[in-house]
């Protein structure tokens, strides 16, 4: 690239005029802002020949264009990858934290089945569970003497059991006997050494597992949700406002109204002019229309769950809710609400077909042909006496409506 003739130094910028070009270098768009031209003019030749929708997004193209490539520019490949990485080692983190559960269940299980076998050999010994085992033994080893079916085989059969029964009898006596004198303080301190063991075990952390997991998922989801939304930006998203206020206000309206939106009437894309404007919004309720003039950054407009419909007279619609309201936008992108005053509920808007949309006395109305308006908020529509109206220089005359937008919710 050329240097600057002028500064002698890198051309960096590309500065958008009315009919012209400039390419330019620092020092030179410094001298443009300096005499009116706005920054937003002014592109970064880097970013452009990376991302053309840096170009796109500053020229004169349709509007619903415009605003698919000046959202899709907030997101790159380098975030994506970044986010891609990130949570691929978060993952293993998680994967970690799961393998050390798999390893504390094993030990807390293996130690629960030590003890208790532990515990069971001491009570054997204690209680000599062997003779019992010998018992027992002994009278299977005589079942299998001998198959030959004969009444001194069964009558000797019948002897030798009734000697073991006698036996375990007193196997179990002396047990009872023992369990409540000479044993007893033996085997209450076994009963409380395996409590006591058992009730030193370490329990898998699994509560803390499960909720980092959770916490760790639902960040995730987010995170998959936010960058998702960038990569595929919603095309009925308002142009004129920020994204943000955009989401605010349709969350203020949902409140009274359903869940879904849809652009139903774009001046730029379906004609700046009283016929489209009423023929498209004839008979329709909750009606959010946002507006912006040619010669000021503010964006303003009005909400109302009032039916609009095209009428020759002039005919006052009442909001027996009570939520319609007035907003604007600053250069800043602060908003700023204006609710219908309780006391003029009955005349929220006004139809009228020789009339573009009208609020209030009006506090807000625009003429038939979108050229021009007034904005005199305080009338019919709330507005704090303390708020200087020059915070967002707009009003009372509006001049030349270059957009009109306006969504069903």
């Amino acid at each position: 690239m050329e240097k600057c003739p002028i500064h002698k130094e890198n051309i960096t910028y590309l500065v958008l005029k009315p009919n012209s070009v400039q390419l330019a270098c620092i020092e030179c768009r410094d001298d443009l802002i300096r005499e009116g031209h706005k920054w937003e003019s002014c592109i970064l030749l880097s970013k452009a020949l990376k991302i053309p929708e840096v170009l796109l997004s500053k020229i004169n193209i349709e509007p619903i264009f415009k605003t698919f490539f000046s959202k899709i520019i907030l997101v790159s490949s380098e975030e994506l990858e970044l986010q891609k990485n990130l949570w691929i080692t978060e993952f293993k983190r998680i994967m970690a934290e799961l393998e050390k559960m798999i390893t504390d269940t094993k030990d807390f299980f293996d130690h629960l089945s030590q003890t208790l076998v532990q515990y069971r050999t001491d009570l054997r010994r204690i209680i000599k569970f062997e003779t019992f085992e010998q018992h027992i033994r002994g009278n299977q080893n005589d079942q299998n003497f001998n198959q030959v079916s004969s009444i001194i085989i069964y009558q000797h059969r019948q002897q030798t059991m009734g000697q073991i029964e006698q036996k375990i009898q007193e196997y179990i006596n002396s047990i009872s006997q023992e369990s409540n004198c000479e044993n007893k303080q033996i085997i209450e301190a076994l009963i409380q050494d395996y409590r006591k063991k058992i009730n030193n075990v370490k329990f898998p952390p699994s509560t803390e597992i499960l909720n980092l997991l959770t916490n760790k998922f639902k960040t995730f989801e987010i995170a998959v949700d936010s960058r998702f939304k960038q990569a595929n930006p919603n095309s009925t998203c308002s142009c004129l406002l920020s994204e943000i206020n955009f989401e605010n206000m349709k969350n203020r309206i949902k409140q009274n109204s359903n869940s879904a939106y849809s652009l139903i009437y774009q001046g730029s894309i379906d004609g700046l002019n009283p016929n489209n404007f009423w023929t498209k919004i004839s008979s329709k309720s909750n009606l959010l229309m946002i507006m912006k003039t040619k010669n000021n950054n503010c964006v303003f407009g009005g909400y109302s769950p009032c039916q609009w419909y095209r009428t020759q007279q002039s005919q006052a619609m009442a909001d027996q809710e009570g939520t319609s309201f007035i907003f604007v936008q600053s250069p800043n992108q602060q908003m700023y609400y204006y609710p219908i005053k309780k006391e003029y509920k009955l005349q929220a808007i006004t139809l009228n077909q020789n009339f573009g949309p009208t609020f209030g006395k009006p506090d807000l109305q625009i003429s038939a042909d979108f050229k021009e308006g007034q904005l005199n908020l305080g009338n019919y529509y709330f507005r704090d006496p303390k708020e200087n109206q020059l915070s967002f220089i707009l009003g009372p005359k509006l001049e030349e409506i270059i957009e009109c937008e306006v969504f069903q919710l």
